[in-house]
């Protein structure tokens, strides 16, 4: 099916981390994402329904997306936040994406399915995909793509995206539990045997977009893929 808007509801209701209004938008059905990494993926928003994502951020009403990443800020002080290290610019796509679509009826699964058509999908460019019920991510299950989780420990989703880790205790405890990792580096020479590079890295060359490699798509029935590690950026 042919969409003539670039983004939609997929879904809406109550944060499955602290029970706040949340919704999920994806964007990319006309117009490709900028993003030179991971190239032309559809990319999808994990945003409170109800609150700017920048001032979500501000207040600490981010959780409701995010859970406790460590890379959420450290510090909440009258609005003002220090020591966040995520890698996402809230006031940018984020919050330009909430602003126009934050109004939009929900999609139905079956629209939303054939929109999609199979094509690749980034679940979570903003937000941690345990945030919603997993049934929005099954409705998309023939779609290749990656996703990340910090919500590992609690989250039963192993079989579509990666446990983002920070340490190899981390690393181990995930796999225990069924999951690839994603680890997140201070320099190369701290990577470890089982790992690679992400290919897409600078520090890998860069040699593929994700669009084109989706190794970080979860963990598979007799997976023998290596974990993915990253240098932080």
């Amino acid at each position: 099916m042919k969409s003539k808007v670039n983004a939609i509801k997929l879904w809406e209701g109550p944060s499955e981390l602290d029970g706040k209004p949340v919704m999920v938008l994806l964007t990319g059905l006309t117009k490709s994402s900028k993003n030179t990494k991971t190239g032309a993926m559809l990319q999808t928003w994990i945003l409170r329904s109800d609150v700017p994502p920048h001032e979500a951020v501000k207040s600490g009403e981010d959780a409701s997306v995010c859970g406790q990443c460590p890379l959420r800020p450290a510090i909440f002080n009258r609005g003002e936040v220090s020591n966040r290290s995520c890698y996402v610019k809230v006031f940018q796509a984020p919050l330009s994406t909430w602003k126009a679509n934050r109004h939009a009826q929900v999609t139905s699964p079956e629209v939303a399915r054939a929109l999609v058509g199979g094509r690749v999908v980034r679940r979570g460019s903003y937000g941690d995909p345990a945030a919603v019920p997993s049934h929005v991510w099954a409705n998309l299950s023939e779609s290749p793509g990656t996703g990340y989780t910090h919500q590992w420990r609690n989250a039963d989703l192993s079989g579509r995206v990666m446990a983002s880790v920070h340490t190899t205790k981390e690393r181990d405890q995930a796999r225990s539990l069924g999951y690839r990792t994603f680890r997140i580096l201070s320099s190369v020479d701290e990577i470890e045997k089982g790992e690679i590079l992400c290919p897409a890295s600078k520090e890998a060359g860069a040699r593929v977009q994700c669009s084109d490699c989706s190794l970080c798509n979860g963990s598979k029935p007799g997976d023998k893929r290596k974990n993915i590690a990253i240098v932080a950026h």
